[in-house]
């Protein structure tokens, strides 16, 4: 719980706004003509910030900066909660953050709040309440501290550019300042405050080629994301030139023509180079899939093979695992052959062959059997018949050796006899 810091939030889009709005009711004090609340759509108020070379810290330039800042900011400094990063806080900004905090913690603590609540929650939000009073009575304790009025800093060393109002890093496009800069001569002649109606957006990071190129951005941090505005010279001139003054652009038509075409060239490039991309992407996903559907499934059924019959089928897959011999026939008819039937299976001596158990001995199912196929067959049976012959002498033999019995020694209670 000691780590826990309050957090105080800056709602930057409000701070530009009551910015803008300031803005515009001091060019109507001198007479400028009223902005339409339809005609703001696309545009930006930016400011001009100056940050002194040995300095970290930018702000707005005002009668109250540059100051000197070596023993730090506070936070009642005109904009240093919005473009300052780190300011020391006073004992105002800490007794009125703590007020909003007891006034969250009394809204739960009433009846139509506290019923859908239990006890134990209760107990908790009086026990931060009880400590958030004793951080604002400690907090209203603190003395003032004592701070001498410091002298603006002469500007002749500063960095000048343009921010929006927001505090948000949003800066003016270089070339954009060119374009200001051949109109006021200086930089420390820029107006305070420009609303420009913005044409297009680039974003970016801070790294070190950005540093060497934008020596004015080199205070912030590195990775720090940032976006440069491109200014609609055409029609901020048509729209705002009568409110906060004309600025001559024509003489940098060229320059802001080419400007936009490489834009255009370099978004029609990265929008090829992603549909070149996802169709790479997607070749790839397609070519794994068939690599897949191949490892997965090699036989591959095609028009030809769906049509053929079961027997043709079979065969096709047979041929994947087992492929046929070379020198054997193409004809189904003797792949496949039929059974053959009785009739066929009597041999030339008249008599049908049998097994050694006695039943009829299948024929070869080649009709087409060579003759050294039957003289093989012929032997084989041969071979059958006087296995059958000797096969019952054998077992005769082998009775008659099992009826002779050893003779057996039987020890009785009477002595010994054999048997």
């Amino acid at each position: 719980m000691r780590d826990l810091k309050a957090v105080k939030w800056i709602d930057s889009q409000n701070l530009a706004d009551v910015h803008t709005a300031t803005y515009l009711r001091e060019l109507e004090a001198r007479g400028a003509p009223k902005l339409q609340h339809n005609e703001t759509f696309g545009l930006l108020t930016m400011r001009l910030m100056e940050r002194p070379r040995d300095s970290s810290l930018a702000l707005p330039r005002s009668s109250t900066w540059p100051v000197d800042a070596s023993m730090g900011l506070s936070c009642d400094h005109p904009d240093a909660l919005t473009y300052a990063h780190c300011v020391l806080a006073s004992s105002d900004l800490l007794a009125s953050s703590l007020e909003v905090d007891m006034e969250n913690v009394e809204l739960e603590m009433k009846p139509e709040h506290a019923i859908h609540q239990d006890e134990l929650s209760l107990d908790f939000l009086r026990v931060a309440h009880t400590n958030l009073k004793s951080q604002w009575e400690q907090a209203k304790s603190l003395p003032d501290v004592a701070r001498c009025i410091q002298e603006k800093q002469p500007s002749a060393l500063s960095y000048f550019y343009y921010q929006a109002a927001s505090g948000q890093h949003v800066f003016m496009h270089p070339i954009d300042i060119k374009v200001l800069l051949s109109h006021f001569g200086t930089y420390a002649a820029f107006p305070d405050t420009l609303m420009l109606a913005v044409q297009h957006v680039e974003e970016g990071t801070v790294d070190e080629t950005l540093r060497k190129k934008c020596k004015y951005l080199a205070h912030l941090p590195m990775s720090t994301d940032i976006s440069f505005v491109e200014i609609d010279w055409a029609r901020t001139s048509a729209l705002l030139g009568p409110i906060q003054g004309e600025i001559p652009w024509k003489s940098w038509s060229s320059t802001l023509s080419q400007r936009k075409q490489r834009r255009l060239e370099k978004a029609s490039k990265e929008e090829r180079a992603r549909q070149r991309a996802e169709k790479d992407s997607k070749d790839a996903r397609s070519r794994s899939a068939a690599e897949h559907c191949e490892r997965e499934a090699p036989l591959v059924y095609s028009a030809e093979t769906s049509e053929l019959s079961f027997r043709d089928s079979a065969m096709v897959g047979a041929e994947m695992y087992f492929p046929i011999h070379p020198g054997a026939k193409e004809d189904p008819a003797a792949l496949f052959p039929s059974m053959p039937s009785q009739s066929s299976t009597q041999t030339r001596s008249g008599h049908q062959p049998k097994t050694v158990w006695g039943t009829p001995a299948a024929t070869s199912i080649h009709t087409d059997a060579t003759p050294e196929t039957r003289h093989m067959d012929d032997a084989w049976n041969a071979l059958e018949a006087r296995s059958s012959i000797d096969v019952p002498s054998q077992s005769h033999d082998k009775s008659k050796q099992r009826t002779k019995r050893k003779p057996k020694l039987i020890l009785t209670g009477g002595g010994r006899s054999a048997l």
